[in-house]
């Protein structure tokens, strides 16, 4: 066999039946390629044979990965680029600095993401043909064998990457872009807060449903609600400049946002003192507690200033528009539609990365924005660490965390406040 494998005359094919990582080479002369196949049979076991003769045969193609890098350097990253900056942003959701930052980094933390030789020296795929690969699929929620053509990867190399993409993502970004919001943080959020009339906001809580299309019949009982298609639930905190301080994934469709809040750590910080302190005062009452803006269904917290869902005057109505909230499905295509992954795991790893790429996102492209600064965030916060408590401690901040009387008061103060503002107008 070292005579067919080492002949001077030899090209590159791939096999759809094993189409892996970097694919699978199988590099052999055109005259012996029928001899190879002969040797094959002959050499097989009783089952392999029949799988041979009864089967059809083997789909034989060529691919060129070279082809494929030399045609994303020249259309992107080239002297003379094909596409503009601007086009490279509306297809790939960032900037072109933010994306060669981000295929640097994930290659220096990923073995996976390193172009790698065969063992006769040819190279696979390059960590940027792999990244441009997920980088596709995620913006526009494509199948994997889309990117063939440009890429020149295979459908399940494609899906291999996408795994893998997120998951070095998460590892390299995630403490800092997913990081609880630190004091500098507070004190910045709060101001924006103030300047929009919410003096003690940190910004708007909510949950969104993503549809889990190959969900196994094990759990589909447990991810349906009310004979609807099985999903999964996202909780996440936005502030006003829409970057995304929490981000709590994966609870059954089944469940409702109280269902989800019980579970989420959005409070753990607090809970611990591990928190801020903070201080604001509106319509003349002083409160020691930051709060979230929210919807009619979470319960009368004093962490929460709920929406008017139907407002009677124009103090109520003018409160009731002030909510927004939500920018990542239409950046990320693929939690918009249904998710096609088996794998819980591998679809939670696809939502965080697309929360971190877009705060990404919002960091890079938020200096140019309107009270926006995110060029001193301050050092990122650590990890929650376990604190021993006094029991009574912790069952009293339990109690001001659901006080429903501070809840009613703040309502009132802000619409009061708000009022006051823009007046009756």
């Amino acid at each position: 066999m070292a005579g067919y494998f080492g002949s001077s005359m030899c090209r590159t094919w791939v096999t759809e039946e094993e189409d892996d990582e970097d694919d699978f080479y199988l590099i052999v002369d055109d005259n012996d390629l029928e001899v190879l196949e002969s040797f094959e049979l002959e050499n097989a076991g009783p089952s392999r044979r029949r799988h041979r003769s009864n089967g059809p045969p083997k789909q034989i193609r060529q691919r060129d990965h070279a082809v494929g890098d030399t045609r994303i350097h020249a259309d992107y990253f080239g002297p003379n680029l094909v596409y503009s900056a601007f086009q490279f942003r509306r297809r790939f959701r960032m900037r072109v600095h933010v994306f060669e930052h981000l295929v640097e980094a994930i290659e220096g933390a990923e073995s996976y993401f390193k172009q790698k030789e065969d063992a006769i020296g040819c190279l696979g795929l390059n960590g940027l043909q792999k990244a441009v690969a997920a980088i596709r699929i995620l913006p526009y929620g494509l199948p994997a064998n889309v990117v063939d053509e440009y890429v020149r990867i295979g459908e399940s190399t494609a899906c291999k990457a996408l795994h893998h993409f997120c998951r070095a993502i998460i590892f390299v970004f995630g403490e800092y872009y997913l990081r609880a919001p630190n004091a500098q943080d507070v004190a910045r959020l709060l101001r924006i807060g103030e300047q929009c009339g919410f003096p003690g906001m940190l910004g708007s809580i909510d949950c969104m449903h993503w549809e889990w299309r190959n969900c196994t019949s094990a759990y589909k009982g447990m991810f349906t609600r009310r004979g609807k298609h099985p999903s999964m639930i996202l909780e996440a905190v936005a502030s006003h400049d829409l970057w995304i301080w929490h981000a709590y994934f994966g609870m059954p469709g089944s469940c409702n946002d109280i269902n989800v809040l019980q579970k989420s750590h959005v409070f753990s910080a607090y809970l611990k003192g591990q928190a801020a302190p903070v201080s604001f005062t509106v319509n003349g009452h002083t409160y020691d507690m930051c709060y979230y803006l929210a919807d009619g269904i979470y319960p009368n917290w004093s962490a929460f200033v709920k929406t008017v869902s139907h407002p009677v005057d124009t103090k109520a109505a003018h409160f009731a528009k002030e909510r927004t909230f939500g920018v990542l499905q239409s950046r990320w295509a693929i939690v918009r539609g249904p998710a096609y992954g088996w794998n819980c795991e591998q679809i939670r790893d696809i939502m965080i990365a697309c929360i971190i790429m877009h705060n990404m996102i919002i960091e890079d492209e938020g200096k140019l924005a309107k009270n926006t600064n995110y060029n001193n965030v301050g050092i990122p916060a650590t990890p929650y660490q376990t604190i021993t408590q006094e029991r009574v401690e912790y069952i009293n901040k339990h109690h001001k965390l659901k006080n429903t009387a501070i809840h009613s008061q703040l309502q009132m103060d802000l619409i009061e406040y708000q009022l006051m503002l823009h007046g009756s107008s």
